[in-house]
């Protein structure tokens, strides 16, 4: 080989050698971080395993549902995240077999409040044998649709948790290893979403007060720009489908159904003022539409604070209502016959309402799977989101009728009091939710 082609070759080679040692390097520390049985997991029981056959993040709650058969003699049984200095006891119900972190998608584990470290997933109890207690730990495997999920912690003074749910199997042990650590949110993620009903081409309704023309678009617009500019002085970083008179696309990108799981918030407010058909009976005061199978205490502070704060009142409507102040509207059978696809894959448990069911994912029963997509020049494109078991958690607000002039003598020029009743809701929520 002449001495040109042999250097030509070392040039080649050299590099290549260094590559692939690196690259061994790279697979041998992966190897020992993600499969090398941590300690703690050495106390685990592999005899058996609970399997997990559901898992969903909806606003600042994590939720599991799956199935374990405790071994004879072992009882107390109790879910909790582990390590080798703590154990975090979490909701635990058992039926059957069968349990559940809640009944409800918007209660069980709030990721809130976990503290940074790194922990997994077990199911602990107590095994008797011959008058003696032996404490054992059993773990977890994921039979669900869904593998690792990462959540960002609402804002607290400038800081966030990044919370990282990662499936993995070390020495034959599976398990879920949750991991918390500080961190500040990326560009792209916001911890509160806002959608100012309507817009731009779709002014929503309009309604005279003192001889001067309201459009709905413009009254939630109002609203929406003092809320944000009012959770952003409580150091929360927010994000709006619309922040002037645009018209915005329901399913495309930052669209009313999209938007709040693109950047992961935690709450979507959709603001919009309500009317009533003239030949009804006369109507007036705050409704707070929401999804169904959740647990009221948001939605009854939402209600209590803003009508408190607006000097307002609570819609004597009973259509749909399923506490005060509180509606879930449901497809009807007509709604599913006049759906533009048939057959429909919408049911008459599912929300009526886009901006609550379309942005809970499997939480709320989305339906957009793309199928309105090509039959028409106005129909929707697919929600990127809809079978998403990690979102955002909706809140359709209804601050009043434009038609009742009772109402508009609170509503105009009153926007600061209605995000002033929305805020201090979302703070009695997150302070009781600590507690």
């Amino acid at each position: 080989m002449s001495r040109r082609k042999k250097e030509k070759y070392l040039k080649t080679i050299i590099p290549l050698g260094i590559g692939l040692i690196f690259l061994l390097f790279l697979w041998l520390g992966y190897r020992l971080i993600f499969t090398k049985k941590p300690t703690f997991l050495e106390s685990i029981d592999t005899s058996a395993y609970a399997s997990i056959t559901d898992e969903a993040i909806y606003g600042i709650h994590l939720n599991f549902k799956g199935n374990f058969t405790a071994p004879e003699n072992v009882s107390d049984l109790q879910l909790m995240l582990a390590n080798e200095n703590e154990e975090i006891n979490l909701p635990f119900n058992i039926t059957n077999d069968n349990f559940t972190t809640s009944n409800f998608i918007n209660k069980g584990i709030n990721l809130e409040f976990l503290k940074e470290g790194t922990y997994y997933l077990v199911i602990k109890g107590t095994e008797k044998v011959n008058n003696k207690e032996t404490t054992k730990y059993y773990s977890v495997e994921n039979k669900s649709d869904y593998n690792d999920m990462e959540y960002y912690t609402l804002t607290k003074n400038g800081q966030n948790n990044k919370i990282t749910l990662a499936w993995n199997t070390y020495e034959g042990c599976p398990t879920l290893r949750v991991n918390v650590e500080e961190t500040t949110l990326p560009n792209d993620v916001y911890d509160i979403t806002i959608d100012p009903g309507h817009g731009g081409s779709d002014p929503g309704t309009s309604a005279t007060y003192n001889g001067q023309e309201y459009t709905e678009a413009d009254l939630n617009l109002a609203v929406s720009l003092k809320l944000k500019e009012k959770l952003e002085q409580l150091g929360y970083k927010v994000a709006m489908t619309r922040t002037d008179d645009s018209d915005v696309n329901i399913y495309d990108k930052n669209g009313s159904a999209v938007l709040g799981n693109e950047t992961k918030s935690k709450f979507n407010f959709a603001i919009h003022h309500n009317s009533f058909d003239y030949e009804a009976e006369e109507l007036k005061g705050i409704e707070i539409y929401v999804a169904s199978n959740i647990e009221f205490d948001f939605a009854n502070m939402l209600v209590n604070n803003i009508i408190k704060e607006a000097n307002t009142q609570i819609s004597p409507k009973e259509v749909y209502q399923t506490a005060p102040g509180i509606y879930q509207r449901y497809f009807t059978d007509q709604d599913i016959l006049d759906d533009e696809v048939q057959p429909s894959n919408k049911t008459t448990s599912m929300i009526y309402y886009y901006n609550i069911r379309e942005l809970g994912g499997i939480n709320t029963q989305a339906t957009n799977d793309g199928r309105y997509e090509n039959i028409g020049p106005y129909y929707y494109p697919k929600n990127p989101f809809y079978n998403s078991n990690n979102t955002t958690e909706p809140y359709l607000i209804e601050l009043g009728y434009m038609n009742n002039q009772d109402d508009m003598s609170k509503i105009i020029g009153n926007e600061d009091k209605y995000a002033e009743g929305i805020i201090k809701a979302l703070q009695e929520y997150l302070s009781d939710a600590q507690n």
